[in-house]
This record gives C-alpha cells, sequence and structure tokens, in this order.
C-alpha cells in the first residue's frame, strides 16, 4: 500500500507510516539527522521530509540518477498510469486507486497535486556546501512548444542553519485549441538544527492559470481524421473543434509552514573508539515537546471574459444560476492549524524500545464564494436573513461565508530502530466542532533481513477511517452548479501488504479497500454518495532485469472495482521499460532504450472545467492504446542531458491515443532537456 492513503488526509492530515520512506530506507530514527552519523558524514547533501502535523525527519533520495531522466520529466513518471489534459502541468488523477489522496476541503486543487507543494512533501537539505539544481525541458514547435524550468539552492551557515529555495515554472502553448497553461511555484525554507532546539519553516506560493476547451467536440477528428478533411492532406491538432474557447480557470494560493521542538534529555559520555580518539560527550534526548504551526489559503476563479454565451449554452438548459453579464466564479478558503505534542523518545536507554506521542490540534477554516439575494423564488426555499441556501430563480447575486472550527486529539506509537522489527501505529479523534466524530487510526508492521546476501523486507499496513466530506463537496454555488447537500461521512477500511526481494530486483503488494458512502461526481456534474459497499482490490508487480549493460524494468497493477458506475478502474495497467547504457571515454554515460505504457480499455473520467473535478461518464472507452517513447539519456560529471521522441507509436498504431474522455494526449513531438548540478 503506497504511503498516500496513510499521510494524505484532508489538509494533510493522517498518520505516518513507514511507506513513507525511500526505496530500502526503512532506518527512520529520530537520530536520523545527527551529526555524528557515518552515512551523513559521507554525503555533502542530504534531503529530507517531515511526517505530518509533528515534524519527524526522514530521508528521501535526491534526483541524481543518470538513468531515466526523460522519463522523470514527463507527466506519466510521476506515476503508473496517469489520466490528464495532455500538457504538462494540466490537471491531472491516478489510474490507480490506492495513489489517490483524499479530497482537500478546497477541492479545486485537488487536479493539481502533482504540482503543489504540501508539509509532507516538502523538501529540506541538511548540506554541507551550497549547491544549485537546475533543469530545463522544452518540446514541440513554436506555436505549441512546452517549456519547464525548475530549481532548487540550498546554503549552510555553519553546521546547524540551511536555508534556501526552490522555483517551479511550466508554459505550455498547447497542441490543441484553447488547452494552454501556466503555471509558477516557488517557496523559500529554512531550518536549524541543534542538540537541543529544531525548526524547520518555509513560504510557499503558486499561481496557475489553464486555458479550458472542455475537450474535444468530435472525437473522430483524431480517429478518424480522413473523414473531416474536407479536401485538405491533413487536419492539424489545433484544427479539431472543442467545446468551447476563451474559458480560463485559475487557481492561486499561499502556505506558512513552521515546526519547531525542544528536546529535553542528557549527556552521556562515550569511551574512546581508538588509542588516537578521545572520549566524547553527547547528547541523548529523552523527551520532546513539539509546536507545529500551518496556514494556507486558496482562490479560484472561472472566467471568460465576456464571451460567455457559447459556454453558457451547455449547462442547465442554458440558464445560468446567476445574472452577471459574464462567467466570473470566484472562491476562496483559507485554514490555519496549530499541533501541540509531547513525545517520548525512542532509544534513549536500552529499555526504551518505542517511542510514544500524544498530541492536540486546533484547526480554523473559512470559506467564501457567490450566494444571491431572495428578488424571486418558490416561497419554500430556506434562507438565512437574506442568503439563499437553495436554488431560487436568481438576479442579483452576493456574497456567503462559512466558518468551521475543529480540535482533534491523538497519539502515535512507534518503534523506527532496528531491522528485526518497525511498527508505526497512530490514530485520531475530532472531539470538539464541525468534525466531530471523525477519526482515522492506521498502522504499519515491517521485518527487514538478509536474502542471498541481499536485504529483503515484508511488511503488512492497514488502515480505517471516518471522514466528513470535503467543504466544497457539501455546499458549491456557482454560475452553472449550484449544491447544497447533505452528506454522511465516508468510512473507509484496508488492509493490504507488501514484500521486497533486493536480490531478485521483486516488488510484490496486495490490498483491499471496503468503502461505505463513497463520493463521488457523476454524470451531472454534481457530487453523488454511494450508499452501498463498495469494494477495491489491487495487486501489484514491479519486477526489473539486468545484465551488464542491459535494463528491462516492469511494472503492472491489477484492480478490481466492485461497481464500476461508480468507480471506473481499468483492470490492468502496465509500464515496461527496456534500454542499454554504456560509456564513451569513460566519461560519458548513454542510455538508449524505450518504454511503454498501457492500460486496458475504459470508462475513463471526463474532466469538467467548470467544477474542475473528474466525473464519471459512459459515452466512450478510452485504453487499449499503447503509448511508447523512444529515448536518449546523457550523463557528463554533473550535467544530465536527454532527447526524447514522446508518443513515437501514434505513427505506426492506430491514433486513439485519448488519456481521459475526449482529451487527448499529445501527438508525437521531440522533447529536449538539460539538468546540471552545482556542488560549491
Amino acid at each position: 500500500m503506497p504511503a498516500g492513503l496513510f499521510a494524505q488526509a484532508r489538509g494533510g492530515r493522517g498518520g505516518f507510516t513507514l511507506s513513507n520512506l525511500s526505496k530500502g530506507d526503512t532506518a527512520l530514527a529520530d537520530s536520523l539527522l545527527m551529526r555524528d552519523s557515518t552515512e551523513q558524514k559521507s554525503k555533502k547533501v542530504i534531503a529530507y521530509q517531515l511526517t505530518p502535523l509533528l515534524g519527524d525527519a526522514y530521508m528521501v533520495p535526491t534526483d541524481t540518477s543518470i538513468l531515466n531522466t526523460a522519463y522523470h520529466t514527463l507527466v506519466e513518471g510521476k506515476g503508473l498510469a496517469i489520466g490528464y489534459l495532455a500538457n504538462l502541468g494540466s490537471p491531472a488523477q491516478s489510474r490507480i486507486f490506492s495513489e489517490r489522496k483524499e479530497p482537500r476541503d478546497f477541492i479545486f486543487a485537488d487536479a493539481y497535486d502533482y504540482y503543489i507543494t504540501t508539509p509532507e512533501n516538502a523538501r529540506f537539505y541538511d548540506t554541507k556546501t551550497p549547491f544549485t539544481d537546475v533543469m530545463y525541458t522544452t518540446a514541440g514547435g513554436s506555436t505549441n512548444r512546452e517549456e519547464q524550468l525548475k530549481g532548487t539552492l540550498a546554503i549552510n551557515l555553519g553546521k546547524k542553519i540551511n536555508f534556501g529555495g526552490d522555483f517551479d515554472y511550466i508554459y505550455g502553448r498547447g497542441f490543441y485549441s484553447s488547452n494552454g497553461n501556466k503555471l509558477i511555484s516557488y517557496r523559500l525554507f529554512g531550518s536549524y538544527r541543534s542538540d537541543r532546539y529544531e525548526l524547520n519553516a518555509y513560504i510557499g506560493n503558486y499561481n496557475f492559470v489553464t486555458h479550458e476547451n472542455g475537450g474535444l467536440k468530435d472525437d473522430g477528428y483524431l480517429t478518424n481524421a480522413d473523414d473531416y478533411g474536407e479536401g485538405r492532406r491533413q487536419l492539424e491538432p489545433k484544427d479539431y473543434p472543442v467545446q468551447y474557447t476563451d474559458v480560463f480557470n485559475r487557481i492561486r494560493g499561499k502556505q506558512y509552514f513552521l515546526t519547531h521542538r525542544y528536546n529535553l534529555g542528557f549527556t552521556k559520555t562515550l569511551p574512546a573508539q581508538g588509542e588516537d580518539d578521545s572520549a566524547q560527550e553527547v547528547f541523548v534526548p529523552v523527551s520532546s515537546i513539539i509546536h507545529t504551526f500551518y496556514y494556507e489559503d486558496h482562490k479560484r476563479r472561472f472566467i471568460s471574459d465576456n464571451n460567455s454565451y457559447a459556454i453558457d449554452t451547455l449547462f442547465n438548459n442554458g440558464q445560468p444560476f446567476n445574472s452577471d453579464d459574464y462567467l466570473n466564479d470566484v472562491l476562496y478558503s483559507w485554514s490555519m492549524k496549530n499541533t501541540l505534542a509531547l513525545s517520548l523518545r525512542e532509544g534513549f536507554q536500552s529499555w526504551a524500545k518505542f517511542g510514544l506521542t500524544a498530541f492536540i490540534d486546533f484547526e480554523k477554516r473559512r470559506y467564501r464564494m457567490q450566494n444571491a439575494k431572495i428578488t424571486e423564488g418558490d416561497g419554500n426555499s430556506p434562507f438565512v436573513g437574506e442568503i439563499i441556501l437553495s436554488r431560487p430563480n436568481l438576479t442579483g447575486s452576493s456574497t456567503i461565508t462559512y466558518d468551521e472550527f475543529s480540535t482533534f486529539i491523538g497519539a502515535e506509537l512507534y518503534k523506527r530502530m532496528g531491522k528485526l522489527l518497525t511498527y508505526n501505529a497512530r490514530g485520531e479523534l475530532c472531539v470538539i466542532g464541525d468534525d466531530v466524530g471523525e477519526f482515522r487510526a492506521s498502522g504499519e508492521l515491517q521485518t527487514t533481513f538478509n536474502l542471498f546476501k541481499k536485504k529483503a523486507y515484508i511488511k503488512a499496513n492497514g488502515y480505517i477511517k471516518n471522514v466528513t466530506p470535503a467543504f466544497f463537496q457539501r455546499h458549491y454555488h456557482s454560475r452553472y452548479f449550484w449544491w447544497d447537500k447533505n452528506l454522511s461521512n465516508t468510512q473507509q477500511f484496508y488492509v493490504g501488504g507488501e514484500v521486497n526481494v533486493e536480490s531478485t530486483n521483486t516488488t510484490v503488494s496486495a490490498g483491499v479497500e471496503s468503502l461505505q458512502n463513497y463520493i463521488y461526481f457523476g454524470k451531472t456534474g454534481e457530487p453523488e454518495q454511494y450508499g452501498s459497499n463498495l469494494q477495491v482490490i489491487t495487486a501489484r508487480l514491479k519486477q526489473n532485469f539486468y545484465y551488464r549493460g542491459l535494463g528491462w524494468e516492469n511494472e503492472l497493477a491489477y484492480q478490481i472495482s466492485s461497481n464500476q458506475d461508480v468507480l471506473p478502474l481499468p483492470d490492468l495497467s502496465v509500464y515496461s521499460n527496456l534500454y542499454v547504457k554504456f560509456k564513451l571515454a569513460k566519461v560519458l554515460s548513454i542510455q538508449i532504450g524505450a518504454d511503454l505504457h498501457y492500460n486496458t480499455a475504459y470508462y475513463a473520467p471526463y474532466f469538467q472545467p467548470a467544477t474542475q473535478q473528474f466525473q464519471v461518464q459512459d459515452e466512450v472507452k478510452v485504453g487499449n492504446y499503447p503509448l511508447i517513447n523512444a529515448y536518449v539519456n546523457f550523463h557528463l560529471k554533473q550535467a544530465r542531458f536527454f532527447v526524447m521522441a514522446y508518443n513515437l507509436s501514434s505513427q505506426f498504431v492506430e491514433p486513439n491515443y485519448f488519456s481521459l474522455a475526449h482529451y487527448p494526449l499529445n501527438p508525437m513531438m521531440l522533447k529536449m532537456g538539460v539538468a546540471v548540478r552545482f556542488n560549491n
């Protein structure tokens, strides 16, 4: 079971398990970042992330691999199987259900999960020397070019202080009419680490603009282009008619994050290890007082500049729910959280075989959206003052504000040191406020051992949750959709396991998830709740083969959804990558290969720009198309660069390369990029 569903609850809530660790790195001790670590001394730069709410640090790998550079710059490189809107940076959703996160209260940002920094995926750095990591990629021609520029700068001031910043800029003109996008995000971060006091903090901002077209009007323009040429030799993708033009979605947000702790403990004298060494005094932490603060706000604007008629006709029989002259939906939310915790640290004495943390979390949330004054109605609509909370005949608009507050208590029991047995169990319950009764409990048990002189591990994990529906699933007022729904809490239960054998490069995992009151967006575009039990069974296999300079990497997932009308999933998703690698002049590493993405046909969701949600549909099936990319990757000292022919299969396979319903992938294009790391 991937870590996503443990650590990615609404607003970053959720339990933490050892699944959050990078591959093969299961020794997540509290002393991971201590200065006397042998592993630490051998590295100039260490990247780490933090566990939810409590801020425990764990190492993550830095992107220095000389293999598969081109693959990691694609949307497809962010997961085994992903549906999206052609452009890098466009709304995307994993086809693997176990990889999907719980909805935020601000659900409009969910489609951009792969591009938004959160406290759970934010990276911090422990560096001995300043370093800079910059990457630039480009694809397509002048009229449809897709570019990305991203970079990270980290600097140290002595042994205790590190700070820096990162940015990510994506600009795609789009191969299809009205599907360009521009994403800008940046972050400033810093850390202070001493024996007694530890601090990690960052300030982040993002601004994403997407030109919406609603997908193709007729899929035949792609699948049977010869029938639509009208005497022209070949239609260009920008000639394909789309649902609408001159319509934009813009979401923006900012974040302030701080987690710090004061460690209580004692000093201990370690005996000399050799004749040339002397005894050393070290600080042994016994307990920690922890405080975490997190503020975030989001704003969404759905707009058409004085040209709303074409899109108006597509919704609600051409009758908008407000009387504005043109489309200009605005929604806003902010939330603030303060977490206080007291932790008893693992391993401060030989008898302290586990760690224990208790915490309390205070959350304040506010939401604002348009509403309408009563000017003409049916006389039966519920209202507060002059604000209607249902759907009358609207003439005029205003705004309405909702405030919510919740208090959670929780505890975490863990053992992160050692190889024979490690575990983590965590639970939390809302005791006061709007989410009262909401709870989550998760756990993982893992054992590591040597098999054929290499590491192997077996782990079991599971969770049970009773979750309040996201705010904008319950309330949403806009020009084309208007609802206030009384949705029940969603119950989820999961149990699964994983086996990893490093000696054979094999990873096998399986799990069963049961959901009650599952919330999804139906064919009408509104949220619906499935009251019966829904089950999802997932089995995954990752098997790699290596022989000298030849590599063959494979991964597949098999899924069963008990109700494909409510939760459509492809039965089989496959990734395969075949390549050869060699060196020229002993300094230039070269990797030449081709990879393939494939999933069986299913009723893939349709992305609805008016709600920015993936809604079910039963008009067309998507899949049964092999997406093949050919590439050459180069590595020279601190530089990596590549050339890739993306969607090469469109030149010899029937053109049916849809990623979501009515949204095709980009046609074949040439993509290039370079990444350089400087250690100063």
